[in-house]
């Protein structure tokens, strides 16, 4: 049985950005974040043109978050990286140099700790953000004094709420197991075997569930509960997919064979829409589509026809929703160093 693959992902030209994120359009805009949902926005070989062009063009007093973990470029980059105004990198290092690479695979803390030193010595402003695990909630306060050391201006822990899994080698040889912190709020905790994993598989592709099964076993979600709406934020993917929020976007490229992606689709043509219709390109820029509005989404939120992905990330009592509280009362949550 073929199994669900990827699709081919793109990078981000500098020539798009200034394209399809007109400088015309950019004043209003007060936050922009750079989260590598699939890869990491310091590896585009145009990321220091991107930001400029970014910072330049919006307002004066535009906030810039970049989130990272911190293994590419070299120190030199991450100096210049520094004079750009406005601007927090937050550096996902996770422990010390015998645990961080157990969960973040394939990095090297100590070309991630020289890149962030260089970084503060410039001028920069970083955050270290610590997800705790079991092989590492020993190492928090010697993290802590390190950050502070290091000239960090926040140090954050935060919970997860990924089940216990196996980190596997290019090869997809298990080395060991990813476990959560003894302390992580989630009540569920299901060791994922390669049995259990083959058979949520194959169930994904014989049985893909319906939007009637998945809303008659959760409550409706709540328009508090949606930051895009909230914040007025909006998501643009990698691959150029516009929509309110990440949890939307990322049914455009991983989940194709999944219920969420379905009732998305179905969604879409309901409205006349494609995923095209959503993607930036040569002929329409982000704020194009922006200005079509996402009406066909907001207006179904609490409603039995909202949108799955809204039902499964976006409601109370939703598992993502009480690690993000448990975040606000962690010890470290938001400390100054």
């Amino acid at each position: 049985m073929e199994l669900p693959s990827i699709k081919p992902w793109s990078v981000w030209t500098f020539e798009q950005v200034k394209q399809r994120f007109p400088a015309v359009d950019l004043k209003n805009i007060e936050f922009i974040t750079f989260n590598g949902t699939v890869g990491d926005f310091i590896t585009n070989t145009e990321a220091l043109e991107i930001i400029q062009y970014l910072h330049e063009n919006s307002s004066p007093k535009v906030i810039k978050w970049i989130n990272t973990n911190g293994s590419a470029r070299k120190e030199e980059w991450w100096k210049e990286l520094a004079t750009i105004p406005n601007l927090r990198v937050n550096f996902a290092i996770d422990g010390l140099d015998d645990t961080h690479h157990l969960y973040r695979r394939n990095t090297d803390w100590q070309k991630i700790i020289n890149n962030a030193k260089s970084f503060i010595d410039a001028g920069g402003v970083a955050y270290w953000i610590m997800t705790l695990f079991q092989h590492n909630q020993h190492q928090v306060d010697e993290c802590y004094k390190l950050a502070s050391k290091l000239g960090f201006k926040k140090f954050w822990t935060r919970h997860t709420d990924r089940s216990i899994v196996p980190a596997r080698d290019r090869n997809r040889q298990t080395t060991h197991w990813i476990r959560p912190a003894n302390d992580a709020p989630s009540t569920t905790r299901k060791v994922r075997t390669e049995q259990s994993i083959a058979a949520i598989e194959q169930q994904l592709l014989k049985n893909k569930l319906s939007a009637v099964q998945i809303h008659n076993s959760k409550p409706l979600p709540s328009m508090d509960n949606c930051d895009s709406i909230r914040e007025q934020m909006i998501y643009v993917g990698g691959d150029w997919t516009v929509v309110p929020c990440c949890f939307i976007g990322t049914l455009s490229f991983t989940l194709n064979s999944d219920h969420r992606y379905e009732n998305f689709i179905n969604a879409l043509a309901e409205n006349n829409l494609t995923l095209e219709d959503l993607k930036a390109n040569n002929t329409q820029t982000v704020p194009d589509i922006v200005d079509r509005g996402f009406d066909w989404i907001y207006d179904r939120i609490t409603t039995p026809r909202a949108l799955t992905a809204c039902y499964h990330h976006c409601h109370p009592k939703d598992a993502a929703f009480r690690i993000m509280q448990a975040d606000m009362k962690s010890k470290y949550d938001n400390y100054n160093v």
